[in-house]
């Protein structure tokens, strides 16, 4: 019943003139600092109503940032509908994505998301993100004409200079694991000997303290806890890079984690 209902509003929809879709990153401009993990979305807007399929063509600077993923938008992910997600890469700075529902009568509403990307900012610099290529497909599998894009731009700064988790053998060491995370790390204060208090800040890429984990001694010389990726405030920090510090009488160390979202 609903999907009759679903194909009389398309039907009486069909002699609308609908203005022509965009496909476009979000955000359209993005400042990281380098070593950061961050996320961009390919988006399509409600110019398209139904889609059955796309294909997206983008290119950026590899030597600026590298591509690390690329997954299947919600808007089919979370259409009810089979679908088949393909990722190609023609160079580092060259890939494509499409998708497609599974299903004479399977198509999905817009607007939304088609693609999220995920990537590590590799060099200081600045990077064009440019859409070279797009195929919409509507209910009929028909392709849908014209179609406009919109770019976006990565920009990346330098570091901060905090150490990235480089530390000294014969002090006390500081693990992080599972290492990228996404929902919860555990840290793990490891010294010779037993020690009751530890501190545990956490810095963004800036050298901000943005959360104190607590940890607790074993009195075996182990101290152990977790960190979930927020902040002190209890709101979720954004994803990217983060680096630990633990500080003992024994000593200080440090590790570099990354926070997926």
């Amino acid at each position: 019943m609903r999907f009759i209902v679903v194909m009389m509003a398309v039907l009486l929809l069909a002699g609308v003139a609908w203005p022509a879709p965009t496909v476009y990153f979000e955000p359209a401009a993005m400042e990281v600092e380098q070593g950061q993990v961050f996320v961009v979305s390919i988006r399509v807007d409600a110019g398209a109503d139904t889609l059955t399929c796309f294909l997206v063509e983008f290119m950026f600077d590899a030597s600026v940032i590298e591509l690390l993923s690329a997954e299947e938008g919600t808007l089919f992910a979370e259409s009810g509908h089979s679908t088949m997600f393909d990722w190609d890469q023609y160079s580092p700075g060259h890939h494509s994505c499409n998708d497609v529902t599974l299903g004479f009568d399977a198509f999905v509403m817009c607007p939304g998301e088609l693609v999220h990307l995920e990537f590590s900012a590799v060099e200081e610099g600045a990077t064009p993100l440019s859409i070279t290529v797009v195929d919409l497909r509507d209910i009929r599998r028909d392709p849908i004409l014209p179609v406009f894009t919109e770019g976006g731009s990565v920009t990346v700064g330098p570091g901060t200079g905090i150490d990235d988790g480089m530390q000294d053998v014969d002090g006390p060491v500081l693990l992080c694991y599972p290492n990228p995370f996404s929902q919860q790390t555990s840290l793990e204060f490891r010294s010779c000997d037993a020690v009751e208090v530890v501190d545990v800040v956490v810095h963004d890429l800036t050298g901000r303290v943005v959360a104190r984990p607590a940890v607790v001694g074993f009195g075996s010389g182990l101290n152990s806890g977790l960190w979930d990726g927020t902040a002190r405030d209890g709101r979720p920090l954004p994803g990217g890079v983060y680096f630990v510090v633990a500080s003992g009488p024994t000593g200080q160390a440090r590790a570099r984690v990354t926070l997926v979202r």
